[in-house]
């Protein structure tokens, strides 16, 4: 088992992303009522924090509210588990946690947390390709006594922690784990690459995501690909770290390896060199000639570019349904990179994304009307030439729209009375 946390300064999405993504199931409430909604359990814990605040005499303002882990045993560690043992997993993960010391920079003695004995939600989530379960448990950054939980070095703490827990179960490592799942991304890499008849790298995105990993690139501001992730459940890695092979500036270079017939038929053959052989004189005889046509020789035509698939969402804004078509591509780049506007407690990424998909293909009103149903309305709206420009690339155009749909999502400002 593998153990993963994370620090967030707004909750909110992490809770909502737990709690309510598809097919996901609460394995357990600790210290909250049963039945709260995921919005809800957030504004506790937000408030629990703020309510504190001023118990605070020391350092800097409290503006990370939450902790996220994610719990992640193999297939074969968590075969049997029932919703019991998920819910013991997590229990007993945040009192090893709790248990770890560690010293931090400044401290004299070993500080330790009560994540056990702060607010916290468990939700199990199942990947779509490979099935793999993991868990995802999201902690109130202040515990019930009011004490802030430290998290300095929290990444090193759950790697301890997970190691207690898998040598009282006698599960593999972590650095195991980690070198497997590198290990079996590499190959799965070579081998997409290596049937791949031509190099495209939109293409080999998609591949990948069809095998169920996470894939997410990296552009600079001239829309170059610079780098890119990859992963699956909890283990996402840099390219890097999976093979410089792989990097994005050494991509093509290694497809180009592995397919050098094909990068030999492309060149342009070399002219040979005739040398004049003395031949004796022989009589011409005149030939006949023939209307028959000369056949030419056929010329090398490269295999067709994969053909690029769209897909069709019917996005219900009111009491109208609009139906959408974008491409695989540019429906990835809105549901990876969409983000909810802070101070949103209503929006979703997925409200996020459909704003954008809206105005991708020119449903200005509608977009305006679903951003406004889910809390927005305090940015900036669409002009009236809203549209795509004549020498603009899709992506470049798909991140203005997810850009605007940002805009367009975030609150309106809240309106304070006169003071006298």
């Amino acid at each position: 088992m593998i153990m993963l946390a994370k620090v967030g300064a707004y909750g909110g999405n992490a809770v909502r992303y737990a709690m309510e993504k598809e097919k996901a199931k609460v394995v357990k409430v600790n210290h909250l009522p049963e039945g709260l909604d995921a919005t809800s359990i957030w504004y506790r814990m937000k408030h629990h924090c703020q309510l504190h605040q001023q118990d605070r005499t020391v350092g800097r303002k409290l503006e990370r509210f939450m902790v996220s882990f994610v719990l992640s045993p193999s297939k074969e560690e968590s075969k049997d588990f029932t919703m019991q043992d998920w819910a013991d997993l997590q229990n007993e993960s945040l009192e090893v946690l709790d248990s770890v010391g560690l010293l931090s920079k400044g401290f004299t003695e070993e500080v330790k947390t009560n994540f056990h004995g702060s607010m916290n939600v468990g939700a199990l989530h199942s990947d779509s390709k490979s099935g793999t379960l993991h868990l995802h448990v999201d902690c109130c950054r202040v515990d019930l006594d009011g004490s802030t939980n430290d998290v300095h070095d929290i990444h090193k703490r759950a790697m301890m922690a997970a190691e207690i827990i898998n040598m009282r179960h006698g599960w593999k490592q972590p650095q195991e784990i980690r070198n497997m799942r590198q290990q079996e991304i590499a190959e799965f890499c070579e081998y997409t690459l290596r049937n791949m008849e031509r190099f495209d790298t939109d293409y080999y995105f998609k591949l990948l995501r069809m095998k169920g990993y996470e894939v997410t690139p990296k552009y600079d501001k001239q829309k170059k690909l610079v780098g890119y992730t990859i992963g699956k459940n909890a283990s996402v890695f840099k390219v890097s770290a999976i093979g410089r092979k792989f990097m994005a500036s050494r991509l093509e270079d290694t497809w180009r390896k592995l397919h050098p017939q094909s990068v030999q038929s492309r060149l342009r053959p070399a002219i040979p060199v005739n040398t004049f052989v003395a031949k004796p004189v022989r009589p011409v005889v005149p030939k006949t000639t023939t209307t028959q046509p000369r056949v030419q020789p056929t010329p090398f035509v490269l295999p067709p570019k994969p053909t690029p698939t769209n897909a069709v969402y019917d996005i219900k804004v009111g009491d109208e349904t609009f139906k959408v078509e974008i491409p695989d591509v540019i429906k990835d780049l809105f549901i990876n990179e969409a983000q909810v506007p802070e101070d949103n407690d209503i929006a979703t990424i997925k409200d996020v994304s459909r704003v954008a998909m809206l105005l991708f293909v020119g449903y200005i009103d509608a977009a305006t009307s679903m951003s406004e149903s889910c809390g927005g309305g305090g940015g900036s709206a669409p002009s009236s030439g809203w549209g795509k420009d004549n020498d603009e690339d899709e992506r470049q155009y798909a991140r203005r729209c997810l850009k605007m749909a940002h805009s367009m999502c975030k609150p309106k400002p809240r309106r304070r009375g006169y003071h006298h």
